[in-house]
């Protein structure tokens, strides 16, 4: 039984093409999915960075408020 009529054959290829084209859309999706998590890296670095920035505002603003007081302090001395 080594005959192998035209309509295996083609239900073979029709099969192949099929695999080809999931296979190229698995892999776009997968690239999709890379540039999406390297999206959200680069957001969350920055995220980061505007919280350090934040952070470092605040302790500004609390030296001038200390500034302010002592300020303050020395006009009632005077």
């Amino acid at each position: 039984g080594w005959a192998v009529s035209t309509a295996d054959l083609t239900q073979l290829l029709e099969a192949s093409e099929l695999l080809k084209s999931q296979s190229k859309e698995l892999k776009d999706a997968h690239q999709q999915q890379k540039l999406a998590l390297q999206d959200l890296l680069e957001l969350s670095e920055l995220v980061a960075e505007l919280c350090s920035q934040k952070q470092k505002m605040w302790d500004k603003e609390e030296e001038m408020e200390v500034a302010m007081q002592k300020v303050n302090t020395m006009w009632q001395e005077i």
